[in-house]
């Protein structure tokens, strides 16, 4: 009988061990796959704002989700758009990206932007994250110097 009981006992520890090691083990390839959400978010943003920053109305409206697009109606009405309403996107001079959150296919960025007069802006960037795989920016809303939403 104490066998049985010792056996049985080795078994739930043996399985309880087991179980907290492939925990641990998963634990490091969830964080993975964060960052590599992260750094591809992050990067949708970078690469939107230096297309803007060359003038590249086509390849900045890649980077918009099919909402904005179907919004704008081309890049051309995009490019207008952020010229007009979103200065400190088109034109910068420094960018700081804050660390995303990112919840399912929907994720959220603050850019610390800078404009061209030293000016600091906190653009607030959401994205979604398409069945291709593809995190596309869904929108962004400024916070000017006053602490308003531009």
């Amino acid at each position: 009988m104490a066998n049985r009981v010792t056996r049985f006992l080795r078994t739930v520890f043996g399985a309880l061990a087991l179980w907290g090691l492939l925990a641990l083990g998963a634990a490091p390839l969830a964080h993975a796959q964060a960052s590599k959400d992260e750094t591809a978010v992050i990067a949708v943003i970078q690469q939107q704002l230096d297309a803007f920053a060359a003038d590249d109305a086509e390849q900045a409206f890649k980077y918009a989700a099919p909402s904005i697009k179907a919004m704008s109606g081309n890049a051309q009405n995009f490019m207008s758009l952020v010229k007009t309403r979103y200065g400190v996107v088109y034109r910068h001079a420094n960018a700081a990206f804050l660390k995303p959150v990112i919840r399912g296919s929907a994720a959220l960025v603050k850019v610390r932007l800078t404009d061209e007069n030293g000016v600091v802006w906190m653009a607030a960037y959401t994205l979604e994250l398409q069945k291709s795989k593809q995190w596309l920016i869904s929108g962004c809303q400024l916070l000017g110097e006053q602490g308003t939403f531009v």
